[in-house]
């Protein structure tokens, strides 16, 4: 069947049945996210408490085997277990809308025993083939099947960046995209093979790509045709909303239409969820068996009456319960009740490119733009001494293919570099602090580890800057666990940041707070953070969208490559904004969470 036509017809199929569809995936989505992605917090959590480990991370993974055994084991457990889950997602999902495509002849209850069933028979070679599947398809899935599980399944942002800006890495990535779309779509119907009809996962692959020969462009169009469809919906549904809320923001009725309006958001941005899950998992049936009936002949399938009525008043019955409390959570919304305003931090000291990284001169002309602080890098050089560069090496900013670790002090501050049409010396942290401290401007340093690093690093870097620092409420933080903890051990008033660029688990150490990047930062993170007295800090946040959910998450400082345009952000939405204004950050955090519902 052609995409158009297919939409068409499964469009139909879904509106003529959307009760049992929503009931099913909502409940899903419920169970799994108020209950599933809780215990599994808990139980890392609880794991690492009980075997002493303060964090998880690719840096100490040797000492975690080598003087903590039980915790990777504990950790490779939990992992299967989420594993099972997901699958256990999937196949709930795939088995329940198969079921009342066929006029529901199975109970809810018959159908979890099939899917515990399918578990219990799978073998561990297909728990490996759905890993793997998911980890080339997701980048393309995500956009209409999303899980909790799956949310931190996620290349950070500064790996995907730093890949872009690199030519030949980025004509891999690009290859390898244009490969897991391929692939994906290939091997579309294992899955159904798999759970629906018990094929070991050899054979489903076998048939799955005999089935799809000639095929590719027909399924890849029906999921492109359901995402621009599903995207322009959104963006229409969103932009009525908003312009009639700034109607409304003239008239007395303001605050009562904005909390109308937000709940109409919400529940309409769930039901679209539904909508999209479904829809993505009829695309993957229709490759399943070519004798599968189509969504158009499906109508003769028809629901009881009663069954009908049922779920679509449990639906009913249901966003009425919850719209009583989104209402209360609306009213403390749109009172300005919820959003943080976190600080400004500019990343390496520039604004939107106004000079050389890391350099006096930029960081005296963004200082003027009175951010909370001006993060930036220092290096321990050959001789021992503190450099401010971010770099390991010259090549990049000056076009020397020589190491920072490799020259003295007094080299690397008679080099010029270059960046963003200025150039400018590289200075010395010391000449750096003191450029900050006659301008008012307090730091955030990042202490950078390389090949000339000694033992007592932390030490040093107390003895000879740790007065000045103290004196102007400088802060400090770093990638080095190591660094982090001695300087918080033997200094304590401190204040010292852990940088972790991804979130397995959260960390329990004497960290003041936690640098992380925002791909994998969520709420759940925060708030445990809000519950140990912690700060966390976020980067690189550059546009309004992710500054919006940054601010509904609740982060205490931002760092960012465009300080003005997030300060304009911040006062937006903290000095008396408009309803409507908070209706349209409000929009920006829901196009991010639908992403990890």
């Amino acid at each position: 069947m052609r995409p158009w036509a297919f939409w068409r017809d499964a469009n139909r199929h879904f509106f003529h049945h959307w009760g049992s569809y929503v009931t099913l995936v909502f409940l899903t989505n419920l169970v799994v996210s108020y209950l599933a992605v809780p215990l599994f917090t808990w139980l890392t959590s609880a794991l690492m408490r009980w075997q002493h480990v303060p964090y998880v991370s690719y840096t100490n993974i040797g000492n975690l085997l080598l003087h903590h055994p039980l915790a990777i084991i504990g950790l490779l457990v939990i992992l299967l277990a989420i594993v099972t889950l997901i699958y256990w997602q999937f196949a709930y999902l795939l088995l329940g809308i198969t079921n009342i495509r066929h006029g529901r002849p199975q109970t809810m209850l018959s159908i979890l025993g099939d899917t515990v069933r399918s578990i219990a028979g799978a073998s561990p070679s297909t728990f490996l083939f759905f890993i793997g599947y998911f980890i080339v398809i997701m980048p393309f899935g995500s956009e209409l099947f999303t899980t909790p599980l799956l949310n931190k399944a996620k290349i950070p942002a500064f790996i995907v960046s730093y890949l872009m800006a690199n030519n030949a890495f980025a004509v891999l990535l690009g290859i390898f995209y244009v490969g897991a779309a391929y692939l994906g779509i290939r091997l579309i119907a294992v899955l159904p093979l798999m759970m629906i009809d018990h094929y070991h996962s050899r054979d489903a692959i076998r048939l799955s790509w005999q089935r799809t020969r000639g095929q590719f462009w027909n399924y890849l169009l029906k999921i492109l045709v359901t995402l621009v469809i599903v995207s322009v919906t959104v963006a229409i549904i969103y932009s009525a909303l908003y312009i009639g809320q700034v109607l409304f923001d003239k008239t007395h009725i303001a605050l009562v239409a904005a909390t109308i309006n937000l709940f109409l958001m919400e529940v309409i941005t769930e039901f679209i969820v539904c909508y999209a899950t479904v829809i993505f998992m009829m695309v993957i049936l229709s490759s399943h068996d070519i004798h599968q009936p189509t969504p158009a002949m499906l109508f003769s399938f028809r629901e009881p009456a009663k069954t009908r009525l049922r779920t679509r008043v449990l639906i009913v019955s249901g966003l009425t319960v919850i719209s009583a409390l989104l209402v209360a959570f609306n009213l403390v919304y749109l009172n300005g009740l919820t959003m943080s305003k976190p600080l400004t931090i500019a990343h390496r000291g520039v604004d939107n490119g106004n000079g050389v990284q890391n350099t006096i001169p930029a960081m005296v002309k963004t200082s003027r733009e009175h951010p909370d602080y001006v993060e930036m890098d220092i290096r321990m050089t050959k001789d021992h001494q503190f450099v401010v560069m971010h770099d390991s090496n010259l090549k990049q900013l000056a076009g020397i293919k020589r190491r920072v670790s490799k020259m003295t002090l007094k080299q690397l501050t008679a080099v010029t570099v270059t960046e963003n049409g200025y150039q400018a010396k590289i200075p010395s942290f010391d000449q750096y602090l003191d450029a900050a401290i006659q301008h008012h401007q307090k730091l955030l340093i990042e202490i950078k580890t390389g090949g000339a690093d000694t033992k007592d690093l932390p030490e040093r870097f107390y003895r000879q800057f740790g007065a000045r620092i103290l004196t102007n409420r400088e802060q400090v933080h770093t990638l080095s666990y190591t660094i982090m903890n001695q300087l918080k051990r033997e200094h304590p008033d401190l204040f010292v940041s852990y940088i972790m660029p991804y979130n397995l688990t959260f960390p329990h150490t004497r960290a003041n707070a936690y640098t992380m990047e925002e791909t994998t930062l969520n709420d759940t993170f925060v708030e445990e953070a809000n519950r140990e007295h912690k700060q966390v800090y976020t980067w690189d946040i550059d546009n309004i969208t992710t500054m919006d959910q940054m601010m509904f998450i609740g982060v205490n400082g931002v760092i960012t490559n465009n300080l003005h345009l997030i300060q304009q952000e911040i006062k937006d939405n903290t000095d008396h904004p408009s309803y409507a204004n908070l209706l349209l950050t409000f929009m920006n955090d829901l196009t991010l969470e639908t992403q990890t519902q």
